[in-house]
């Protein structure tokens, strides 16, 4: 079984698919900013700061006896020094630099919409990431996935949030499709990747089995919620920034998840999704 050091292990995402390739067997090295804890707390680790660590040479030195990378190091909004360019471009290409030196395949987890058509900051930085990699002369394939759902998602909790209002605000109509992936799909791809070739050097969108609009995806959420029809409200795009800024006071209801503002950074994101919008 080959090694696999998974960049961003503790995120929604990366701790899923750590999950799946240690059941399958296989050898873990998580690379996060601080210990693991909980079930992470099992594999071996390796300290990462992914807001400054561009050098390659320093990349390379992690790499010994891996065989594998699997990166699933993302954000939704920037903090701080927690930029779009820091951990989804400079990075990952020194990342890959490095694992191109090394020999090592890599699997990089990207978003549906990270393409030539992409406009907003986030998939522009996730697209010179994806162009970095596949430039390279070493194994790689690049992971596009849609809207991914599941428990413990930021995403999910954010649309769950969105989904309860006595008053659900869209975008526009509400009519724009959409095709959510669960989380428990997209780990299964991943490990797949990792022991075939046969996708090498090519982006692969993946998405759930059938498109959805907005206003449905919100009035299923409801729906499974106990919560019965909900009331739309068609909201201009100009407007989501003044909504952003009129219910910003859900973060101080939900300190931890600020909903005010993820809501229209979430929204600006799914715009650049092929077919959206």
């Amino acid at each position: 079984m080959p090694t696999i050091l998974i960049a961003g292990a503790s995120g929604f995402i990366g701790s899923h698919v750590v999950a799946v390739l240690a059941d399958a067997g296989h050898e873990i090295v998580c690379a996060m900013k601080s210990p693991p804890r909980g079930n992470l707390s099992r594999f071996t680790f390796i300290r990462v700061d992914y807001t400054r660590d561009f050098d390659i040479d320093t990349w390379k030195a992690r790499l010994e006896d891996i065989d594998v990378v699997i990166n699933a190091v993302g954000i939704l909004r920037e903090h701080g020094r927690q930029t779009f360019d820091a951990l989804h471009t400079r990075v990952p290409q020194a990342l890959f630099a490095a694992c191109a030196a090394m020999g090592v395949k890599v699997v990089q987890i990207s978003a549906l919409g990270a393409d030539e058509g992409a406009r907003s900051r986030y998939h522009l930085s996730k697209k010179a990431a994806d162009d970095a990699l596949l430039a390279l002369p070493n194994k790689a394939v690049v992971v596009q996935p849609s809207l991914v759902y599941g428990p413990g998602g930021a995403s999910a909790r954010l649309f769950n949030l969105i989904a309860s209002l006595p008053v659900i605000p869209l975008p526009g109509s509400g009519d724009q499709q959409i095709q959510p992936i669960h989380i428990d799909d997209l780990s299964q791809a991943v490990a797949a990747l990792v022991d075939t070739d046969r996708y090498l050097g090519q982006r692969i969108p993946l998405v759930g089995p059938k498109p959805i609009s907005l206003r449905e995806y919100l009035g299923e959420l409801r729906r499974l919620m106990g919560l019965g029809d909900g009331i739309f409200l068609p909201t201009p795009w100009f407007s989501l920034t003044l909504l952003r800024r009129s219910v910003s006071g859900w973060g101080r209801v939900c300190s931890t998840w600020r909903a005010g503002k993820c809501f229209s950074e979430e929204i600006r994101r799914m715009r650049d999704l092929p077919g959206s919008f």
